[in-house]
């Protein structure tokens, strides 16, 4: 089949897929009609000054005040809704100030049931959370809890505009970049220990549990997607062919829930993903050009390596997703590619500190707080 035609079929599939969606909203629904919508809470709420916020799917509902839900309950809301439309389909549901009319926790069918399994590692990251909050001041607690999970629900509003004004968002944002770090661990590890063959297996099970714990959102499964799609193609003595790689696991994202295609963290880590796959190789064939390549050996040499592991990927993810959020957000960062390489070096250090944190308590803290602080210094500088 030529590749034409396999465009083409996936192309059929997707526009299959997204015209067979079904409607969440009543057939007879109209502006002003009241909705009644029962969602299973596995995750705790987000809180902030003044109201309660939950995210369930396409659905976002937000509560005036602050409303105390149990992950574990069949909530019952009801209230007016604000639809968002794409294409003909419902890609977002407002419910604004809804009244709760039922509430029920429900019993595990067993610890082993999905449902049991996803609250256990949601009140599993809440621990975390309020662990990292005991030991560490904010806005250096939530940027840790960020760097290594993803969470950013209780992060100080001024700290997250300011990771917003300086493109340094994606760093609380569990990533392609946390993915590529859990499976460059973890073969370290192992790789003197077992065979490759193990470690590798090793690897993609260590990014399947990352991806779990760290919320699933859709950037994070796209990244552990196409990292196991490597470690497995690595496994059988392929070359990994990154760029179909990156397609595969779009088609396969998009051909599981098609609403991806307009989740703004999917959008985002995909353009990013491709930016370093065909716009870095051109920023480092431009300098090599223009400047020449650094001589191995040379006192430049260290130089060549900072361009190449920060300085390069940085501009070239920074690059291609300049439009995306120029879209969604209406403003680009132009510092951002800076501020990366300022900060960006640390993460990975970070990530490792902060695990160390959760289960060596106060001490470890005092060592992290000096570099988390430098990086809250920095993005509230420029910010």
């Amino acid at each position: 089949m030529t590749r034409l035609k396999i465009v083409l079929l996936c192309i059929s599939v997707f526009i299959l897929r997204w015209m067979t969606l079904p409607s969440p909203l009543p057939a007879n629904w109209a502006n002003e009609s009241v909705i009644r919508y029962t969602a299973t809470i596995l995750d705790k709420p987000e809180y902030t000054d003044s109201k309660t916020i939950v995210r369930k799917g396409i659905w976002y509902i937000r509560i005036k005040g602050y409303k105390e839900i149990i992950p574990g309950s069949r909530v019952i809301f009801e209230g007016e809704v604000e639809p968002k439309w794409v294409l003909g389909k419902v890609v977002q549901i407002k419910m604004v100030e809804p009244k709760i009319t039922g509430t029920k926790y429900l019993r595990s069918r067993g610890a082993f049931h999905p449902q049991a399994i996803m609250i256990a590692l949601g009140n599993l990251r809440e621990k975390w959370v309020a662990t990292l909050q005991k030991t560490l001041p904010e806005p250096m607690a939530s940027l840790a809890a960020g760097i290594l999970l993803g969470i950013k629900g209780q992060m100080p509003q001024d700290f997250y505009q300011a990771l917003v004004n300086t493109g340094t968002l994606h760093i609380v944002a569990a990533s392609g970049y946390n993915v590529s770090i859990v499976a460059e661990v973890l073969m370290k590890m192992t790789g003197g220990l077992v065979s490759r063959a193990v470690g590798i297996w090793v690897g993609v099970i260590g990014i399947g549990l990352y991806v779990v714990i760290a919320g699933g959102s859709a950037s994070v499964v796209r990244a552990g997607i196409m990292g196991s799609l490597t470690l497995v193609a690595y496994y059988f003595g392929r070359p990994s062919e990154a760029r179909r790689l990156l397609w595969v696991t779009a088609f396969l994202m998009l051909t599981y829930n098609p609403l991806y295609i307009v989740d703004v963290g999917f959008q985002l880590s995909f353009v990013a993903t491709a930016g370093l796959l065909d716009l870095e190789p051109w920023i480092v064939g431009l300098h090599s050009r223009s400047v020449g390549a650094l001589h191995s050996g040379s006192v430049w040499e260290p130089v060549g390596k900072f361009l190449s592991d920060y300085l390069y990927p940085t501009l070239a993810a920074t690059v291609a997703t300049l439009p995306i959020i120029w879209w969604h957000f209406g403003r680009v960062s132009l510092i951002s590619p800076f501020v990366n390489i300022l900060v960006l070096p640390f993460v990975p250090l970070m990530m490792g500190m902060t695990v160390a944190t959760l289960f060596g308590g106060q001490v470890v803290a005092w060592m992290t707080y000096p570099i988390l602080a430098y990086m809250v210094w920095m993005i509230r500088l420029w910010g």
